[in-house]
C-alpha cells in the first residue's frame, strides 16, 4: 500500500486506565482519537518529557505536562461513558468542555499520554514510572 501523506490526520488508540476503589484497582479502556503531530511537535515533547539533571548530578524538574500534550492531541474517543439520573449509561459527545473535564479525572492524562506515544511510535512503554502524573 502506497503511503498518501494528506490522507493520515487521525488515528485511535485504546487507552488502558485504572482508577483505584475500596482497596484494589478497576482497570477500564476506551479508544482515544489522536491528532498526528509533525516531527517537530514530537521532538519538543520528547525534549521536555526526557530527565535532566542539574551540575551537581541532581534530577531537576521536568517541563512536561501531559496534560498540555492531551489538550493539542486528543480529538475525540470512542466507550467514554457517563450513567444518566436513570442509571443507564450513555456515551458522552467529544466536546472542548467534555475533554477539559476528562482531562481533570486523576492520572488520566498520563495515560493518555502513553497511549499517544504508543500509538505513535509502535513501541510500548513498560510502565508510568518516572512521568509526571500532573
Amino acid at each position: 500500500m502506497a503511503l498518501i501523506i494528506n490522507k493520515v490526520k487521525t488515528f485511535k488508540w485504546t487507552v488502558d486506565y485504572e482508577y483505584p476503589v475500596d482497596d484494589d484497582f478497576v482497570e477500564v479502556k476506551f479508544k482515544a482519537i489522536f491528532k498526528r503531530m509533525p516531527q517537530k511537535f514530537l521532538n519538543e515533547m520528547a525534549k521536555k518529557a526526557t530527565p535532566k539533571k542539574d551540575k551537581n548530578g541532581e534530577d531537576m524538574p521536568m517541563d512536561f505536562d501531559p496534560s498540555e500534550l492531551c489538550a493539542k492531541v486528543v480529538v475525540g474517543w470512542e466507550d467514554v461513558l457517563i450513567t444518566n439520573e436513570e442509571g443507564v449509561e450513555e456515551p458522552v459527545p467529544f466536546t472542548k468542555d467534555n475533554l477539559n473535564q476528562l482531562l481533570e479525572i486523576p492520572f488520566l492524562t498520563a495515560y493518555l499520554a502513553k497511549s499517544f506515544y504508543e500509538g505513535q511510535t509502535g513501541k510500548k512503554l513498560k510502565n508510568l514510572e518516572g512521568q509526571s502524573t500532573t
